[in-house]
């Protein structure tokens, strides 16, 4: 409780600050505001990679027990997706929050739309990991760094957030959000747990490489603390996975109308990580949405790993 809560505290202050600055100061160029979202954007894509392509070993890590990590990560993903999508079939909507999305669907098909933005952002990510693991960059500690960026980029969405006149009551308050996390919990089970068949993991070791909910850098130390390195290593690229997973869905799902899908996906990092991803692609709308969803999600993987991996 206290690691989610370490983690939840700089996120909800800076969310805060920004949402009541235009008390402070109403006059806020939009243009600037969206060019400095960007740069935050763009170098924390970077920076991620940096840190990946750091950790020790990182080949040997992919080459081991990569196949076994991707194929959680890919079952648990594509299980959200589908259930999410049956979800929102049967009540007969996509539940799109804004005019802005419903005419984002009406756009004719571009293949090119589609593969841009998913390419630039793996693509940055990417050319953080080839500079790092060839240490064409300084090996340093960029913690501070990407902290930094990442709460001030959440400040200028809070700053957005509030001069879009939303109604953030009816958002965080409404039921179907809240059984949309619910069911991205579930599914996210029951695509491990098919996966678990196919691999060479006990049931509840699935389940319990599965709760990471793609926040790797609280997963694979849980099991390492759990005398189960080994088990750490999968759940640690597991939730990378995931993470790479979800910014390379969520501009797709978005242009389609799928925007609450796009949240479920990404999981735990629906309200840090990749919340600049989905408020550039899905909308300002959006993000109340991904707060909750991953705030909910962040508050109980501490719980549910050392669960899952104690049955």
């Amino acid at each position: 409780m206290n690691i989610a809560l370490y983690n939840l505290a700089p996120i909800l202050f800076a969310f805060i600050l920004g949402f009541n600055f235009k008390r402070i100061y109403s006059n806020v160029s939009m243009y600037i505001i969206e060019k400095i979202s960007n740069f935050c954007l763009y170098s924390l894509l970077i920076l991620m990679g940096i840190t990946v392509g750091f950790i020790p070993d990182i080949a040997e890590k992919l080459g081991s027990v990569g196949i076994t990590a991707i194929s959680i990560a890919l079952a648990s993903s594509l299980s959200i997706a589908v259930v999410l999508k049956v979800f929102y079939s049967i009540g007969k909507e996509a539940h799109r929050s804004n005019k802005a999305l419903d005419n984002q669907q009406e756009v004719a098909f571009n293949i090119m739309g589609y593969i841009k933005d998913p390419v630039l952002l793996g693509g940055l990510v990417i050319l953080g990991f080839v500079s790092a693991y060839y240490n064409i960059v300084p090996r340093i500690d960029y913690d501070l760094t990407i902290s930094s960026l990442l709460y001030l980029l959440i400040f200028i969405i809070a700053v957005k957030l509030s001069f879009s006149g939303l109604n953030l009551k009816k958002i965080f308050f409404n039921k179907k959000n809240l059984i949309m996390t619910f069911l991205t919990v579930l599914a996210s089970y029951a695509g491990a747990a098919i996966a678990s068949y196919f691999l060479p993991l006990t049931l509840s070791q699935s389940l319990a490489v599965s709760s990471g909910f793609g926040w790797y850098t609280l997963s694979g130390i849980l099991f390492t603390k759990m005398g189960d390195p080994l088990l750490g290593s999968v759940g640690f690229l597991c939730d990378l996975f995931r993470e790479a997973i979800a910014l390379l869905l969520i501009p797709t799902l978005s242009r389609v109308g799928n925007g609450n899908i796009a949240i479920a996906v990404a999981g735990a990092t629906a309200m840090d990580v990749t919340l600049p991803i989905i408020e550039k692609h899905c909308g300002v709308s959006y993000v109340p949405v991904a707060l909750l969803s991953g705030g909910i999600i962040t508050v109980i993987v501490p719980f549910l790993i050392p669960f899952f991996y104690s049955m």
